[in-house]
């Protein structure tokens, strides 16, 4: 059985590096490097941008004007900022611009057990787990060596304080446990996390995930752009993704994702294919799992989450 010695020490020192270079405490210029904040007259609220490509993005975080503090370099082109009411109407007009919505709080969803239990020799050997949720308690017993904290959006060292993400880690583990745990910490102590944050931990993963790899994403986001981008992002790079729903069964939405209200089983699951078919792209791997695209769905309930998040092709 293959073991992946050294990973965590690898992460952890890119999570430090991402931290550093997605967390943009002053506003910067190309020519002149960090410069001063322009003088806040009015009262400023955070957004999050989303630019037209990577060149739009960086020459956008290059205007003094703007209180960038994080910039996606990977998972999506753009940034998140705090702008007046005058500068959300010129992001909004900007060519360069795609989207442009409010930052707001995103929250852990239940989950459930599946109605089966996975069956047979695979263990997900091979593999890394991606967990985006509220950090993992990586020092349990339970998970040997297989578990660690990777990287941590909101400045903290990846403790879990509220449990959640352990919580799922640990079904996750208990059905696929040869697979990696890879902690991506975007909630807070508090309970929720921030949509700015949650973009973080996908960048991070768009950057640095190698092999066959599972990114598992047990909080809301119906609506999103950005987070639709960034899902969509993985999806293409490789990374079979799995969101909360809140139906039964295995659903693929537009966006290539996969949803689901039993989220570890199914990260279980996918790990387990991986072992046998480590190339698989996400789309073969939806096949193998028996998901099924939903599209009716869509329409005959709009209200329900999981149709939310479909319909906005991705978390």
């Amino acid at each position: 059985m293959p073991r992946r010695l050294g990973l965590p020490s690898v992460y952890l020192a890119a999570a430090a590096a991402t931290a550093a270079a997605t967390a943009v405490p002053l506003a910067m210029t190309p020519a002149s490097g960090l410069t001063v904040r322009p003088a806040v007259t009015e009262p400023t609220r955070p957004y999050v941008v989303v630019a037209r490509g990577r060149a739009a993005a960086r020459d956008l975080v290059g205007e003094v004007r703007w209180r960038v503090r994080r910039y996606y370099t990977a998972a999506l082109p753009g940034f998140a900022t705090f702008l007046t009411a005058g500068e959300l109407a010129a992001l909004r007009a900007d060519p360069r611009v795609r989207a442009v919505e409010p930052d707001r709080q995103i929250h852990p969803m239940p989950v459930r057990p599946p109605a089966r239990p996975l069956t047979g020799p695979a263990t997900g050997a091979g593999t890394t787990i991606f967990l985006v949720d509220s950090g993992v308690d990586a020092q349990r017993a339970e998970f040997g060596d297989r578990a660690w904290r990777a990287f941590d959006a909101t400045g903290g060292a990846g403790r879990d304080c509220t449990g959640h993400g352990t919580r799922i880690a640990g079904r996750a583990h208990a059905a696929a446990p040869a697979a990696g745990i890879a902690s991506v910490r975007v909630l807070g102590c508090g309970g929720p996390g921030s949509l700015a944050d949650l973009l973080a931990g996908l960048d991070w993963i768009r950057r640095h995930a190698r092999g066959p790899s599972v990114a598992v994403l047990p909080v809301d986001g119906a609506g999103s752009p950005a987070l639709g981008a960034a899902v969509r992002s993985l999806v293409r790079s490789g990374v079979f993704v799995v969101g909360a729903g809140d139906a039964g069964g295995c659903r693929i939405g537009p966006g290539g994702a996969a949803y689901t209200a039993a989220v570890p089983h199914l990260a279980a699951a996918a790990a387990r294919r991986l072992e046998d078919t480590p190339g698989a792209n996400p789309a073969i791997l939806a096949s193998l799992l028996n998901c099924t695209i939903a599209r009716d769905a869509i329409r005959q309930n709009p209200s329900r989450a999981l149709n939310l998040l479909m319909h906005s092709g991705g978390l």
